[in-house]
């Protein structure tokens, strides 16, 4: 069927100084008739023997099936501070706080690649989208640096202002919470024949025993190995989808350009950009399957080492 999505939001705009505005707004949607895949006629029950002879329809084997069953809510509280300093300087900075929900792995086609422990029972499913980041924060800035000619810092020596006037810099600074996973087994534990998409290990999750997390998180040990069990045999875990989080994103991107005047409509820009300045790496979701010797390990960052780039443009 089609899905649809109902959405709102409500806010208020509040100048509170000559130069700069609050945006503050409270935005929700929900999703209905999401498409949820799995395998479907899979046993009913976990349970010894041959699975198939617990299945709603035993001479068939499990199958691929979709259905449009599927819900999903997003909840958040938007914030943003926009302003233009008198001293050359103009700024957005944003915050975002949110919880997005989902059922079933809803939409996970092409975007979370999860798999149903228990296709009969979706609302054990039920947790955070794999797109949840509760904490979004970013900081953009574009400052004309007070040097030169008709600048606070000026020189009385023409080619002096030439050289260091008409420069800007740009920033952006981005911030937000981890992505959310779990962690399973490849094995059919339960004994129910379903699927094992490309989730990183299988339909079935650990049971959690402890703390989740070591006092100290490495890329070695991002999560506290000990703490996760496989289930007994013929049942499900009970450890909630995509309960974890990987690690915070946070990235710092950098440019200084100037612009040089050659005609009345013709003229010559200069670019530095560094992205990543700070060269900070972002640790990626470790190894989720409990099967792997490098079980609960980073083995991966989930953004690219600095950059650098320089750049001549001509406008005309």
């Amino acid at each position: 069927k089609r899905p649809y999505a109902d959405q709102w939001n409500f806010g208020v705009q509040q100048q509170v100084t000559s130069s700069a505005v609050l945006t503050v707004n409270y935005v929700g949607s929900v999703g209905r008739k999401l498409d949820v895949g799995g395998a479907y006629n899979v046993a009913l029950t976990p349970g010894p023997g041959v699975p198939q002879t617990r299945a709603p329809f035993p001479y068939i084997g499990a199958t691929a099936y979709d259905r449009s069953v599927g819900k999903s809510s997003y909840n958040a509280l938007q914030a943003s501070m926009h302003g233009n300093w008198r001293h050359g300087l103009t700024y957005l900075i944003s915050y975002t706080w949110s919880k997005s929900l989902d059922l079933g792995c809803s939409g996970w086609y092409g975007v979370e690649g999860c798999s149903i422990q228990n296709p009969y029972n979706l609302q054990a499913d039920r947790g955070p989208s794999a797109t949840d980041l509760p904490h979004i924060f970013s900081a953009a800035w574009v400052y004309t640096l007070p040097f030169g000619k008709g600048q606070k810092l000026s020189s009385s020596n023409g080619v002096v202002n030439t050289v260091v006037g008409n420069w800007n810099l740009n920033g952006v600074l981005s911030m937000s919470s981890g992505t959310p996973f779990d962690v399973g087994t490849g094995s059919d534990i339960a004994n129910t024949g379903n699927y094992n998409y490309g989730n990183g290990y299988g339909y079935e999750r650990l049971n959690l025993t402890g703390s989740p997390y070591p006092s100290t998180k490495t890329p070695a040990e991002w999560i506290n190995t000990a703490a996760f069990q496989v289930p007994a045999q013929y049942t499900f875990g009970t450890l909630g989808r995509d309960s974890l989080r990987s690690d915070w994103s946070k990235g710092l991107d950098l440019s200084i350009f100037r612009q040089f005047p050659i005609e009345e409509r013709v003229r010559l820009e200069f670019r530095f950009e560094m992205f990543n300045a700070t060269n900070t790496p972002v640790w990626a979701v470790p190894v989720t399957n409990h099967d792997a010797p490098n079980f609960g390990t980073v083995t991966s960052t989930a953004n690219t080492a600095r950059q650098l780039q320089f750049g001549l443009k001509l406008y005309f």
